[in-house]
């Protein structure tokens, strides 16, 4: 698997540490074979909006959307795309009192955890979920 990493928003990212969290998570959670790229596409509070209303009825910003495709693109296989909102995710930052590049990781392992078939609708789902963020996020935050 691939990281394909695209900006519709002028941000510094950490695009290295989101490199190293994405071959850390996929080498424990994704079949070796794998082929293709994922998506990761930092957007704007409107497009995601735009998301947000169209595949969850939501109409409004949100800070992270994962979407698996499974489908050919330019003859190479795009497993999922990861939609993170720089708007909410410089606010929630600042609200949680952490750094932007951690609330970018956060999110970005949020999104793919989900593409890998992690949720957190139930509690117990929840607890797993969580659980795997914290062990996939320790060597990069300082929690």
């Amino acid at each position: 698997m691939r990281l394909a990493v695209f900006k519709e928003e002028s941000v510094r990212i950490p695009r290295k540490p989101i490199e190293k969290l994405f071959r850390r998570i996929m080498e424990k959670e994704s079949d070796k074979n794998a082929q293709g790229k994922i998506n990761l596409i930092f957007t704007s509070d409107k497009s995601i909006q735009r998301l947000n209303k169209e595949y969850r009825r939501k109409n409004k910003p949100t800070d992270v959307l994962s979407f698996n495709l499974n489908k050919s693109s330019r003859n190479a296989m795009v497993f999922g795309e990861v939609y993170i909102s720089v708007n909410t995710t410089m606010r929630q930052a600042k609200e949680y009192g952490t750094t932007l590049n951690d609330e970018f990781l956060r999110l970005f392992c949020h999104g793919l955890l989900h593409l890998l078939g992690y949720d957190h609708i139930r509690p117990d789902e929840r607890r797993k979920m969580e659980a795997r963020e914290q062990y996939y996020l320790k060597p990069f935050m300082a929690w």
